[in-house]
């Protein structure tokens, strides 16, 4: 028979559609990749993706002395019905500052291993097309101004740099309420020679994370 796929599923004489199954595996596939991530810990995380760091260090190294100073950004722009900045960022950042690892984890399947110290953020996540070790310092002067950004009261900036002290991201957090409710503007500046995937990638990362993170404080209150 050609044309698409029509299944029904009936479970305890209830029936339930293609949907309703993928969301109930979805549910299924966050639990088990959060017992996964726990039971691997930090430490047999690094080691097991040691492969994986070296081949993302070697290509993302040379980026910035081949971009000629150049950056290029990556940005995700988001409005939020039902919530305002501040019940937000009173949940964000607490995680943040507790270093909550569960938390920082769950926002997105690619997020690998979040462990702070001394105000940087250790983070292996996904960069482009496989995974990338570097360290998150927030502080003042990060040079991200985009058009508009005094309408955003709360912009929080940071600087990551690979292993080797190579700058290789510069990130801003714009929150600001709306007459929707919170706005957030999300961005990342790449040097300007890294592949597109890496840009585009990010901003679908970003929407992931903050998405999760926004229930989960939106649940949490």
């Amino acid at each position: 028979m050609n044309g698409a796929l029509n299944v029904r599923t009936v479970i305890d004489g209830t029936e339930y559609t293609q949907d309703d199954i993928r969301r109930w595996e979805l549910d299924r596939a966050r639990n088990a990749l959060a017992l996964l991530k726990n039971r691997i810990g930090d430490e047999l995380m690094r080691e097991l993706l040691t492969e994986d760091l070296r081949v993302a260090d070697e290509a993302m190294a040379p980026l910035p002395d081949a971009s000629g100073g150049a950056w290029r950004s990556a940005v995700t722009e988001m409005e939020i019905g039902g919530t305002t900045a501040e019940e937000f960022l009173t949940w964000w950042q607490g995680r943040l500052a507790s270093g909550d690892r569960t938390a920082l984890l769950a926002a997105n399947p690619e997020h690998y291993l979040a462990a702070s110290a001394d105000g940087v953020v250790e983070i292996i996540e996904t960069i482009g097309s496989g995974p990338l070790r570097f360290f998150l310092t927030f502080h003042d002067g990060v040079a991200i101004a985009d058009e508009g950004h005094e309408t955003y009261p709360v912009r929080i900036g940071g600087t990551g740099r690979l292993t080797d002290g190579t700058e290789i991201c510069r990130v801003m957090h714009e929150f600001g309420d709306g007459p929707r409710g919170l706005r957030v503007r999300l961005t990342i500046r790449f040097p300007a020679s890294a592949p597109e995937h890496v840009f585009t990638g990010h901003q679908w990362h970003f929407a992931c994370e903050f998405l999760n993170w926004l229930e989960a404080a939106h649940a949490a209150r």
